[in-house]
């Protein structure tokens, strides 16, 4: 049946330039979701550089991530996750992730609180002690770090507090907590006093990887498209 298509002659006729014609269509539509992406992506940037106003926790549902929030509670200081494997300038450290009680709203907040460093075999851990105490926190939202492949489970020692985690998510945080957690991290402001290192960045790749794949796309459109009027040129000859 397929051989009979082939020797068919109005198939061979029109099947190349329909084919032709749909890749052209696939191509371009990718090579423009490619730069919805980089637009995307400099949005962000843009927002991440920019100094907006602070919004309240509470309304920070319709928020995306970047945008300044500030939260009245308290930290939970007893129950704290280092995240292991985390360099900074070369050295390796933790993330310190201390969940925080919004004083209103029944939904935890974990905040990051920034990075410190491990200390050398057999040195106590860092000190990380947060008191209990009402405070106002301000910040962006953010995300948990993350990696492409996890080699093991995020909680893979079940000792006490401060409970080290190789890139937990945050199902596996508030499973740990036992809490309910809102679905974004707080990324500690610079201005306050209970955080450590914090060079807060924007987790992609930049919008140059997009706009190259765009022109890739877009490249193979027209060669395609470019084969399609020499190949309905030379018929016509």
């Amino acid at each position: 049946m397929l051989e009979a298509l082939i020797e068919d002659r109005r198939f061979r006729r029109w099947f190349p330039p329909v084919a032709a014609t749909g890749l052209v269509a696939l191509f371009v539509s990718l090579g423009s979701w490619q730069l919805d992406r980089a637009a995307e992506k400099n949005r962000l940037r843009a927002l991440f550089a920019s100094d907006a106003p602070y919004s309240r926790l509470e309304d920070a549902a319709g928020l995306a991530e970047f945008h300044n929030i500030v939260a009245d509670g308290r930290y939970d200081g007893e129950r704290q996750v280092l995240v292991d494997n985390i360099f900074v300038d070369g050295r390796i450290g933790y993330l310190v992730l201390t969940p925080f009680q919004p004083a209103r709203g029944q939904h935890w907040l974990v905040v990051n609180r920034g990075w410190v460093a491990r200390p050398a075999a057999g040195a106590p851990d860092p000190a990380i002690g947060i008191g209990n105490a009402g405070r106002t926190l301000r910040g962006r939202i953010g995300h948990l770090p993350r990696v492409g492949i996890r080699t093991r489970e995020a909680f893979a020692d079940a000792g006490g507090w401060p409970k080290k985690a190789h890139y937990p998510s945050l199902e596996e945080l508030s499973s740990e907590l036992g809490q309910d957690l809102l679905p974004f991290v707080l990324l500690l402001g610079p201005a306050d006093e209970s955080g450590f290192v914090r060079r807060w960045q924007p987790r992609d790749s930049g919008s140059m990887m997009h706009y190259g794949y765009a022109f890739q796309w877009f490249a193979m459109a027209t060669a395609v498209l470019g084969l399609l009027f020499w190949q309905l040129r030379k018929r016509r000859n």
